[in-house]
């Protein structure tokens, strides 16, 4: 299987259907806990060897997923039995990052990443994600990163989406039209 499964439109097809099997139960932030786990777990590299190499059986790999599911939610469980049944157990690889997405977008809210060049107190951070809400139409949460190369200002990363007000940006900006503006003619 390729890694686009992993972390792409059938993971999150996958996880769509399991979320709402959950929030029909009530069991939602068991199973959300249950994939974040499950898929830190089988991408560590000699579990993924194991589950998802050619060396192993499939016998042997139903053993140990018994082990590995057996402190999880029943839902989470019959959900790992199914994956393996339909030999989509590549799935788990991006299960917990695509049921965490699903969670948020049915709260209405999104995550994002505010980059700036110094740390900034919690509440510019609280103000900048109120800003973007409002841009947006949804509740934003965004995690602050220093990146030291911006030199000032700040850049928001919101899914496939950037608002750049940073020095290096408006750099970046003004090189771009300085390159592309025509050169007077000579008379």
């Amino acid at each position: 299987m390729s890694s686009t499964v992993a972390g792409g439109a059938v993971t999150a097809r996958w996880a769509d259907a399991l979320y709402n099997v959950a929030a029909r139960a009530g069991a939602v932030e068991e199973v959300r806990l249950d994939t974040a786990r499950l898929s830190a777990e089988v991408n560590r590299p000699a579990v993924a060897a194991f589950f998802f190499g050619a060396g192993v059986g499939e016998t042997q790999r139903r053993e140990k997923l018994g082990a590995l599911t057996a402190s999880l939610h029943p839902l989470t469980r019959n959900f790992v039995r199914l994956l393996f049944d339909r030999r989509r157990q590549e799935v788990l690889r991006g299960i917990g990052a695509a049921f965490h997405r699903r969670v948020l977008a049915a709260r209405g809210e999104v995550e994002g990443t505010l980059e700036s060049a110094h740390p900034l107190p919690a509440e510019d951070v609280a103000a900048v994600a109120d800003k973007v809400s409002g841009l947006l139409g949804k509740r934003v949460r965004l995690a602050a990163e220093v990146r030291p190369e911006l030199v000032g200002g700040v850049r928001v990363l919101v899914g496939a989406r950037m608002l750049d007000v940073s020095v290096q940006g408006r750099l970046a900006g003004l090189r771009q039209r300085l390159l592309s503006a025509p050169l007077p003619t000579p008379r």
